[in-house]
């Protein structure tokens, strides 16, 4: 008997649906394996002289039940843990318009023909033509085509998800420096409000300017406010200079 903390053998026959459950979700994977096999056709019964054999990558599978029963098709991928078989180019429609592979269950799919690139595989069976059972090339090949269009498509998905993320960061590191610009208008005409400035001394006045305030708008402000006649004639020389 096996047994480790959360499994063991003995719950495959027990009547208590908790250790059943345990059994098949907690199995080990040389258990799991079993879980997904499927039952084989008339050819392969006969070369192999058995009934069932476990599903891998590349075998050929017929659907034996549901919508989709009589289609033929090469898996895709084997989910051991879900206990659940993928087949290329048997997809669903979700329900927000994006396609997947359609699981199947072992049980409900026949196997029609065996990938043999792993000579190991059957090596225990006493197989005489092994042309009968074994998928053909070009199966094989279609199969790692599809799979590399896949990954050129995730690729390019992933590749357009990073520009546009990369073009929002820019629009809003765009829109902030916008705004810092904005800010430091804001503060720099706060800064020099020219009629505030006339209110001054002239040497404050001057300072002012030196400091950045605009001349003609503090010469227009004198204008208006002091009239100061030497502070005018300073103001207009530093308006002329720029």
């Amino acid at each position: 008997m096996q047994r480790t903390e959360n499994w063991s053998s003995d719950w495959k026959s027990s009547k208590n649906p908790t250790k059943q459950r345990k059994y098949r979700d907690n199995a080990p994977l040389h258990v799991k394996d079993k879980m997904i096999s499927a039952n084989m056709n008339d050819i392969l019964r006969d070369e192999l002289g058995v009934k069932t054999l476990t599903i891998v990558v590349g075998d050929r599978v017929k659907i034996m039940r549901g919508d989709d029963k009589g289609t033929e098709g090469i898996v895709s991928r084997v989910d051991r843990k879900e206990e659940k078989i993928y087949i290329n180019n048997v997809d669903r429609q979700r329900t927000d318009g994006t396609v997947r592979e359609k699981p199947f269950h072992p049980s409900n799919l026949q196997l029609q023909a065996l990938n043999l690139s792993d000579p190991d595989r059957i090596d225990k069976y006493d197989v005489d033509d092994l042309e009968a059972i074994e998928v053909e090339d070009e199966e094989l090949d279609e199969l790692e085509e599809e799979e590399e269009n896949e990954m050129m498509q995730r690729m390019q998905a992933q590749s357009e998800t990073d520009q546009q993320e990369d073009d929002e960061e820019e629009d809003e590191d765009e829109e902030g420096t916008a705004d810092e610009k904005e800010t430091e208008q804001e503060t720099e005409t706060a800064e020099f409000d020219a009629e505030e400035i006339v209110e001054g001394t002239v040497d404050e006045v001057k300072e002012a300017v030196e400091n950045g305030a605009d001349p003609q708008a503090v010469l227009e402000a004198e204008e208006n406010s002091k009239d100061r006649k030497t502070l005018k004639q300073w103001l207009e020389s530093r308006t002329e200079e720029e």
